[in-house]
């Protein structure tokens, strides 16, 4: 009976615009089908290219008057602004008149007027939005402004999948949502419990690994500019935009990974540390407890923060 501890489960299905994978170790179809049934109901509510989402509704409403939401949506909306407040010069939810504009990833994509980001740029102030705690609306009181969580929602998945799944008793696994990834509990198939993540390698094909974490049980949020981008000119144009300028962010950065237990800030952190650039970045993530970064130049120079230290070559071991 011990053997059957340590038998791997692995579900995958298709959403989000990429393959999810859910890793257990006991067999649980229940359980998975729960996962997927609420990842599928959280998608029609946030997604920003759904006409009926609730998202979308929010939006079409912008300058007209208030949509009533759900508290979980409510409270997701209103730690979404929080975050844009806190960051506004590198991550912003509501960048969506910039994404709509570049349609980077979604086909179509080209390079915008100046005109056109200009006034796109009029419409991401979040002190233009109002959220009413006591009856749980959102008012986006400019015409055209448009809420995009895309940058902060796997992330949000990610916490309440692993809540779930450990309300209902499995005390580990892995939820990776293609560049998220968050684990829990203590890894059966590994002598001190530890789980070993690969890195993604910026230059070659998903799931290649650049380089393996060792560590326990957290999330890992990749942002990186190699999976949606389009040429023009001889110039790449990512999918990484600058809410300050309207234009991809501009640096010798390829991606940067964040780890910490929470997945939401993991996102965040990611979209800002990414903007910030690798000193900037290192800076701040050494100051937050806790947090940890890897840091891909575009001449293949890796770089890391203190929490993390060499274990063998291209494997590093999380010491926090």
């Amino acid at each position: 009976m011990a053997a059957l501890a340590h038998k791997k489960y692995v579900s995958q299905f298709a959403m989000m615009g990429t393959v999810i994978s859910l890793t257990l170790f006991d067999n649980k179809p229940a359980l998975v089908e729960r996962v997927y049934d609420y990842l599928q109901t959280m998608t029609n509510v946030l997604s920003a290219n759904d006409e009926q989402s609730t998202l979308a509704k929010i939006n079409r409403q912008a300058g007209v008057r208030p949509v009533a939401v759900d508290a979980e949506t409510f409270a997701f909306i209103q730690r979404a602004l929080a975050a844009t407040r806190q960051y506004q010069d590198s991550f912003n939810v509501l960048i969506g008149p910039l994404v709509k504009l570049w349609k980077i990833g979604f086909g179509g994509q080209t390079v915008p007027a100046k005109s056109a980001i200009a006034t796109s740029l009029q419409r991401m102030n979040p002190d233009d939005v109002v959220l009413d705690a006591t009856q749980h609306t959102v008012f986006l009181t400019k015409r055209g402004m448009q809420l995009d969580l895309g940058a902060i929602a796997k992330g949000y998945f990610a916490d309440r999948v692993k809540d779930q799944l450990q309300a209902a008793g499995v005390t580990s696994g892995i939820i990776d949502l293609g560049g998220n990834v968050q684990t829990w509990g203590a890894n059966p198939l590994t002598a001190d419990g530890r789980w070993h993540i690969g890195i993604q390698d910026p230059d070659e094909s998903r799931g290649e690994a650049l380089l393996t974490v060792v560590t326990p049980a957290q999330s890992f949020v990749t942002s990186g500019v190699r999976e949606r981008y389009f040429r023009r000119n001889g110039r790449t144009y990512h999918h990484i935009l600058d809410p300050q300028t309207g234009y991809p962010v501009r640096n010798d950065l390829l991606q940067v990974t964040i780890m910490t237990e929470n997945s939401e800030l993991a996102e965040v952190l990611s979209t800002v540390s990414f903007f910030k650039g690798p000193q900037a970045g290192q800076t701040l993530i050494e100051q937050l407890p806790g947090v940890d970064a890897i840091f891909v130049r575009d001449n293949g120079a890796v770089e890391l923060t203190s929490g993390l230290a060499s274990q063998t070559k291209g494997v590093y071991q999380n010491v926090r």
